[in-house]
């Protein structure tokens, strides 16, 4: 990170132990992370060389899951666990189909957070709360939630390679739930998930990822396919329905490659009906 751009990193920030939103935006090709974040990033690599691909592909979900919801009709976007802006985030996608589309962005990692602030300062119609996703009240009435979203309207609800930094299953599936009942019907979620694969050897690596999350901030936990699908309980489910990040509804021809990480990271979009 350069001296210029650190001037606005907040004095408290822990710059010795690495974070999943900076190593995720270091695996994404951003630029505000640290040499703590690079150097567990390229543990992880030289451990699974293909996690920068399987990162990538969970962003370029996102970017078709919003453009499906804007699509849709969906004007709302509350985006949990948002991490560091990079190109192409929810509020860009979604204003490609209409300017007035409104975005309220969530995180607890001071970096983040500093700089969604400083990127969206000018931005009308967006806003960056910090805060745990799991806080669900203090998110739903938060002064910038209320002055932007109103909840008697459709919301697209995301929540895309965060709730795995959620360690408790029972808070997680609840905490979903308590969202998605504050929805109104129309609504959509958008959701991606961490699971184990297909194949032993690459789930035995991706477990020993999963181990060495634990030396950063916030640990990860790799779910079943079943449990995930739970999540879209009541809700109608998108086609293809709970896909691999790469097979959710891709924008050209199907690659027959057989690398692992395309059995990484689950996703599905579900709506909510009346």
């Amino acid at each position: 990170m350069s001296a210029v751009a650190a001037d606005w990193i907040p004095d408290d920030v822990d710059r010795l132990k690495a974070s999943p939103s900076r190593v995720y935006d270091y695996l994404l090709g951003g630029g505000c992370n640290f040499s703590v974040d690079r150097e567990w990033a390229e543990q992880a690599i030289r451990r699974m060389p293909w996690i920068r691909a399987a990162a990538r592909s969970n962003r370029t979900f996102l970017r078709r899951a919003v453009a499906f919801c804007a699509g849709a009709g969906v004007r709302q976007f509350l985006d949990l666990g948002s991490g560091i802006p990079t190109a192409q985030s929810v509020h860009e996608i979604a204003r490609r189909i209409d300017p007035e589309s409104r975005v309220v962005y969530v995180d607890n990692e001071r970096v983040a957070v500093s700089h969604s602030e400083l990127l969206l300062a000018d931005i009308k119609g967006t806003g960056i709360i910090e805060a745990d996703l799991c806080d669900v009240d203090y998110v739903l009435e938060h002064d910038t939630t209320r002055s932007l979203l109103d909840f008697d309207q459709p919301v697209a609800l995301i929540i895309t390679a965060a709730l795995y930094y959620v360690a408790d299953p029972d808070l997680a599936v609840n905490t979903v739930k308590r969202y998605l009942a504050a929805l109104a019907p129309g609504s959509y979620l958008v959701l991606s998930h961490a699971t184990l694969g297909r194949h032993e050897q690459d789930a035995m690596k991706l477990s020993h990822v999963l181990e060495m999350t634990k030396s950063l901030t916030t640990s990860a936990t790799a779910r079943s396919p079943e449990w995930i699908l739970g999540l879209f309980d009541g809700l109608d489910i998108v086609e293809p329905g709970l896909v691999y990040t790469s097979n959710w509804r891709p924008e050209g021809p199907q690659s027959v490659d057989e690398s692992p990480w395309q059995a990484a990271v689950l996703a599905a979009v579900g709506r909510k009906t009346p």
